[in-house]
């Protein structure tokens, strides 16, 4: 049975429909284990948090763009327009059409996600104006892709018109609405990954340390690329041939790799055996037992370092020592863990 609705053998081995399948399926499988183990590790930790809700439903919503893409394949997508079977034709708009709110509001949401995380990242600190300039930007983003996703949704009048060209009627152009929105989609994205690298940079640890986990958090930059891959077939579409394969297809690599992006902050607790706590062989072996250890920094007020034989109420911390011990491992968060060693020998002293 042939892939490609209508075509002959000859016309479906021009399609590049296995390609769409391989990178459709291949990064929806992905991007659904990420995010189950993400969500694995949080509710193991019982600290699901709304960021954790949005991300069920942009993978869901990831999901079903992928489907739509593999769907788009069998109606066409992926052969030239000349190829493409005319009795296909209604379908394939149809699908097209359907999968581009997905596409809008899915990205909104893990962008909301990765805000969500910087919210927590700074929860019981200082940095209020951080907190607002977050809220800022989840605002202006969210509402930004909603209002793009009303636009594509509405993009002809009638409606019908946009799946339908026979019917009377008018549509937005292509290639300005297009760019419009591509351009607001990246602007953010560069936005986002760039908000918390002035907290990360204050954190005091060593610079290797430092320098991998704003790495870590630069990691999101893929996603602009992917962005502006798909910003550069807009002119294909718009004014050249008209193919809106790799349109697409950088739109669901985008989708996938930026839920994926979002989620692996999250799984640091799988890699704890290989970094755990930075500790250096050598102070291992001079552990002893009768020091004090300085348990991990909490958010209740009425936490204290703890020993078998004494306990002495928190010092406050620094902007830099608030932005990472907060975070325990177990959590998914940003880890560094401190131990202060106190040694007592006691002197016997004789009077007389």
């Amino acid at each position: 049975m042939p892939w490609v609705h209508h075509a002959s053998p000859a016309v479906e081995a021009e399609s590049q429909y296995r390609l769409i399948l391989g990178v459709c399926l291949g990064l929806t499988l992905l991007m659904v284990t990420t995010v189950c183990l993400r969500l694995a590790i949080r509710f193991h930790a019982r600290r699901l948090e709304a960021s954790d809700y949005v991300m069920v439903v942009t993978m869901i919503f990831s999901i079903i763009y992928s489907a739509l893409c593999i769907a788009q394949s069998r109606y066409g997508l992926g052969l030239p327009l000349k190829l493409r079977p005319e009795e296909d034709l209604p379908q394939y708009t149809q699908l097209n059409y359907a999968g581009r709110p997905f596409y809008q509001v899915g990205i909104a949401g893990f962008k909301a996600s990765l805000c969500l995380n910087f919210l927590r990242l700074i929860s019981g600190t200082s940095k209020t104006f951080y907190r607002i300039l977050i809220w800022v930007v989840i605002t202006l983003s969210t509402v930004g892709h909603l209002v793009g996703a009303l636009i594509l949704i509405f993009d002809c009048q009638p409606v019908d018109r946009a799946w339908d060209p026979t019917i009377a009627g008018s549509c937005l152009p292509t290639g300005p609405t297009f760019y419009g929105l591509a351009a607001f989609t990246i602007v953010c994205d560069v936005a986002i990954i760039m908000l918390p690298i002035p907290l990360l940079l204050q954190l005091n640890i060593k610079p290797a340390q430092k320098a991998g986990v704003v790495c870590l958090f630069l990691l999101g930059l893929f996603t602009t690329g992917c962005s502006i891959l798909r910003l550069t077939q807009i002119h294909r579409v718009a004014y050249g041939d008209g193919n809106s394969t790799m349109l697409v297809l950088w739109g669901t690599i985008e989708f996938n790799v930026g839920n994926i992006m979002t989620c692996v902050p999250f799984l640091a607790p799988l890699l704890k055996g290989a970094v755990r706590d930075f500790r250096s062989s050598s102070d291992r072996k001079t552990y002893d037992p009768r020091s004090y250890a300085l348990q991990s920094w909490s958010k209740d007020p009425r936490s204290q370092l703890r020993s078998t034989t004494s306990a002495a109420p928190q010092p406050r911390r620094t902007p830099s020592e608030e932005l990472i011990l907060d975070s325990r491992l177990d959590e998914g968060g940003i880890h560094m863990t401190v131990e202060l060693r106190v040694s007592l020998e006691e002197k016997a002293t004789r009077e007389g």
